[in-house]
């Protein structure tokens, strides 16, 4: 039987042999990784590492897809002190601390005019000499962002930045007056820009404004912010309870928050809630979606869309970021970046996409429910706040002639600023001498370190002396925070190291805050995704400042003041 059937098998065996040898081998082509055509660079204001990561359970849209899709850095942190939104928003835009970047706070203090100045405050394109009128712009900025040499690489390269801050939108966006640059106007209910931009996106814009914002918002959001719903799971994990009485009421206290009771109105609760980052990827869709700016889809060029979340920095600051407020917030953001996703996959090639998220600072825990930590009131009508009190120490121990001037200005973030129009200060007789002495600024750096250690001992940690920088230790780890927010201009006179947990905040004993070198306000999220990035967790030290440099490889663009490093081979 085999013998009969073998030939056969034989013969077709050769038959099968011969067809395929008569056919030329098809060679498959290994495709080669696409440079992205659209890069978007996400910051969501105010999100701590260990914060988001908390609750991933709950995240099932696009949180979900950039942690289980993209390349996640775990250690990332930043290394300057003053963590605020306008210092993380300009490294983020450029890859470089405040000391490259000039921008050493959201606020700080004129070195000859002793005015407080705004971060994106700036004089008006062609400007009467004298003006004091100020429009928000880059100027402030000393370096170019990423989008400003995306540009200079290709011209024709378009770069779009949308937010519910200015700060946020402007140091994400840069300099070049072509970038298209838009945020929330809480008095309006509308996006504006300014006349530092050339208002690239008006059409897209006012249409938005006209049908999705200001006016129309009551019937589209409503007027009260419930919690989304849904029922965890049992194990996850929990926002902390009893939390109200440290809280700031801002849209009332528990769900439903009704936001047409905002101090600032109807507009103002829209802004302190999840809806502004509703609204901001509204836009942003929006801008995706429009044929004639066409973001992503033009052969010759990559494009820059950058997107700054805010409502989980706001709901921070006022509800603690260990509340149920934000975890709903975190929950919404999770859902509005699956919009992102879902618009991406179905009006991208694969591959010709890629997003970036970190975030401009961390957030401390509000030390009253922690039970750990403090905080140094900054409440300018608050006798008890932090510049008059110690002003009447410093007055005391130098026994000056209150009459004529005090001798501290004002503080911002950390840094602390002295009254020098007014130096040198006079003394009344007293236990310093007779009447009439001249006191300066170094008799106030004398002291002021000793007094600030000794009556806010439980708060401050060192006192740094602006003056005294040439001698600072190098070694000592607070030093090369403050070396890194330094800036010679700006920074002021006297840099205050704060103990762990501890807040400069506005109120005695409720809400939250960020702005020092703990891992409470350095460690953020540091997430890329799309192109050729695989899937993985890196457990590499790293910073945000690498963020940019990232982008700018992945787009073929360097940025050469940038101290970070693109973290892709």
């Amino acid at each position: 039987m085999l013998r009969r059937v073998a030939p056969r098998l034989a013969a077709l065996l050769l038959l099968v042999s011969s067809a395929c040898s008569a056919v030329e081998p098809k060679k498959v082509a290994v495709p080669l990784a696409r440079k992205p055509k659209l890069a978007i660079a996400i910051s969501v204001d105010g999100l701590a590492y260990d914060r988001l990561m908390r609750y991933r359970p709950y995240y099932g849209a696009g949180l979900k897809r950039l942690l289980d899709e993209g390349l996640l850095h775990s250690k990332a942190n930043y290394q300057h002190l003053n963590t605020e939104t306008g210092p993380g928003h300009a490294a983020l835009g450029t890859g470089a601390p405040p000391r490259v970047t000039g921008i050493v706070a959201n606020r700080w203090f004129d070195g000859k005019t002793l005015k407080e100045v705004y971060c994106t405050n700036q004089a008006p394109p062609n400007a009467s000499p004298g003006s004091t009128e100020t429009i928000p712009g880059p100027a402030n900025l000393r370096v170019k962002t990423l989008g400003d040499r995306l540009v200079e690489t290709f011209p024709s390269a378009r770069v779009v930045s949308l937010s519910g801050k200015d700060r946020g939108a402007i140091f994400m966006a840069g300099h070049d007056p072509n970038h298209a640059v838009y945020w929330w106007d809480q008095e309006t209910g509308r996006f504006v820009t300014s006349a530092a931009y050339n208002d690239k996106g008006r059409d897209i814009v006012r249409r938005f404004n006209r049908t999705k914002a200001a006016g129309t918002l009551p019937a589209r959001l409503g007027l009260v912010w419930q919690k989304l719903p849904g029922t965890p799971d049992k194990s996850w994990p929990k926002p902390a309870p009893g939390m109200e009485y440290y809280q700031l009421p801002l849209n009332g206290l528990g769900f439903g928050h009704d936001l047409s009771k905002n101090s600032s109105g109807y507009y103002g609760g829209i802004y302190s809630s999840p809806f502004i980052d509703e609204l901001t990827m509204d836009l942003a869709l929006a801008v995706l979606d429009d044929g004639k700016l066409e973001l992503g889809h033009r052969d010759d060029v990559p494009d820059l869309l950058c997107l700054s979340f805010s409502a989980q920095d706001v709901v921070s600051h006022n509800y603690g970021n260990e509340s149920e407020e934000n975890l709903d917030v975190l929950r919404r953001l999770d859902v509005q970046l699956g919009r992102l996703f879902d618009f991406v996959d179905k009006s991208f090639p694969k591959g010709t996409v890629v997003m970036a998220l970190s975030a401009d600072h961390g957030f401390t825990p509000i030390p009253e429910v922690e039970k750990k930590g403090g905080r140094v009131v900054t409440a300018r009508e608050s006798s008890a706040s932090f510049i008059p009190r110690i002003n009447r120490i410093v007055d005391e121990e130098l026994c000056l002639d209150t009459a004529i001037a005090r001798p501290i200005y004002g503080s911002e973030g950390w840094n602390v600023s002295y009254n020098r129009a007014a130096f040198p200060l006079k003394t009344v007789e007293g236990t310093c001498g007779p009447a009439g002495r001249s006191v300066t600024a170094a008799d106030v750096d004398a002291v002021f370190p000793r007094l600030v250690t000794k009556h806010y001992r439980e708060e401050i940690e060192k006192v740094l002396l602006v003056s005294q920088r040439p001698t600072w230790d190098k070694a000592d780890r607070a030093v090369g925070f403050a070396e890194n927010d330094f800036d010679a201009e700006r920074s002021g006179d006297a840099i205050l190291i704060p103990k762990p947990n501890v807040l400069m905040h506005w109120d005695p004993g409720r809400g939250s805050g960020h702005g020092s070198h703990h891992a409470t306000d350095t460690h953020v999220p540091l997430v890329f995704w799309g192109g050729s990035i695989e899937a993985r967790t890196s457990n590499d030290e790293v910073a945000p400042y690498d963020f940019a440099p990232t982008l700018g490889k992945l787009l073929g663009v360097t940025l050469p003041q940038a101290t970070g490093r693109a973290l892709l081979p």
